[in-house]
């Protein structure tokens, strides 16, 4: 099975959904930016998960396109306000909300899709009890992302983040969308206590490995990512692949390092020249094989469940997490 494939055929029916459900109205301009991002595209991997272990315990994969529909709306207000906080001005190859429409109506865009979401899961064909449970996680999801994105951007001023400190962000930040997603899909296919436990713990585990190998991409991918090759090194991002680093850094790589690592203006050859000392440290490695050891995990927590085909692309989509070009 050609995974990229696959989920790039699954990414477009879900959007052809997704739109149906996207609001329209007045005035004009909010609803403008509240369509712009998700008419973009996207690998669409949140609902996609959900569907799929939604399928893996028996259920019937239409029955979560409300709930991964939520997560996506989430999903994208999160990157609407990331994208304003970090001053990014493209996303997805279009320019970002904010640059397009305005910081102030970004903000806006946004709140609405965030409002929208709970709309939109509220029509989930499940009993009231486990519709409580699915918008409470929901709720609570979106609080940690919150607390998450706080974090990432105090360890800008910070120069103690440890590893622990890391994981705890990106847990927050990142993995516990996918986490929520697979653990959301078994609830609406009827899963028992084991089968949901196991499936919340693939996506968590999963996610923690996609958000690590995109710090790793950021340093050995290429342009084709939609940002700048090192992006992160001018961004002064605290990534594993920095947290590692430092101990092992001399005290003449740690001058070239201070000189060029937050440096919003490095040039090719200075983000070229971080990136090496980056590969001598082993520090990329090292990220890699953590990276690596947490698609191992999230594998493993599959092994309770029966064969099926639902299944099986569950285990390529972690492997494929960490293969991934961009």
């Amino acid at each position: 099975m050609d995974i990229k494939k696959w989920i790039k055929t699954e990414a477009k029916c879900f959007t052809d959904s997704l739109l149906t459900y996207l609001p329209d109205g007045k005035p004009k301009k909010l609803y403008q930016a509240i369509n712009h991002l998700p008419s973009a595209g996207g690998k669409r991997l949140r609902p996609l998960l959900s569907s799929l272990s939604c399928e893996a315990v028996g259920g019937a994969p239409s029955d979560t396109v409300p709930y991964g529909i939520a997560l996506e709306l989430i999903h994208t207000f999160t990157l609407i306000h990331d994208d304003l906080m970090d001053h990014d001005e493209e996303r997805r190859g279009l320019p970002a909300v904010h640059a397009l429409f305005g910081e102030d109506t970004a903000i806006l865009a946004g709140d609405a899709l965030f409002a929208k979401a709970f709309e939109v899961a509220s029509q989930t064909p499940v009993t009231d009890s486990i519709l409580t449970i699915l918008t409470r996680n929901l709720s609570c999801m979106t609080q940690e992302i919150c607390e998450g994105q706080q974090l990432d951007m105090d360890f800008e001023y910070r120069d103690d983040v440890s590893e622990n400190d890391f994981m705890e962000m990106i847990e927050k930040k990142t993995a516990k969308m996918f986490e929520y997603a697979t653990y959301g899909g078994a609830l609406i296919g009827g899963a028992d206590k084991i089968e949901a436990d196991a499936l919340r713990h693939y996506g968590k585990n999963l996610g923690l490995a996609f958000q690590i190998w995109d710090d790793c991409l950021d340093l050995v991918g290429d342009d084709t990512l939609g940002k700048p090759l090192g992006s992160d090194i001018r961004e002064g991002k605290k990534t594993l692949v920095y947290i590692h680093a430092l101990p092992y850094l001399t005290s003449k790589d740690k001058k070239i390092f201070s000189r060029i690592f937050g440096n919003k203006s490095a040039n090719k050859k200075d983000i070229q020249s971080v990136i090496s000392l980056l590969k001598k440290t082993g520090s990329i490695e090292y990220a890699s094989s953590q990276a690596s050891t947490f698609v191992s995990q999230a594998c493993a927590s599959l092994d309770i469940l029966q064969e099926s085909t639902a299944k099986n692309r569950l285990s390529t989509i972690a492997s494929y997490a960490i293969e991934r070009t961009k």
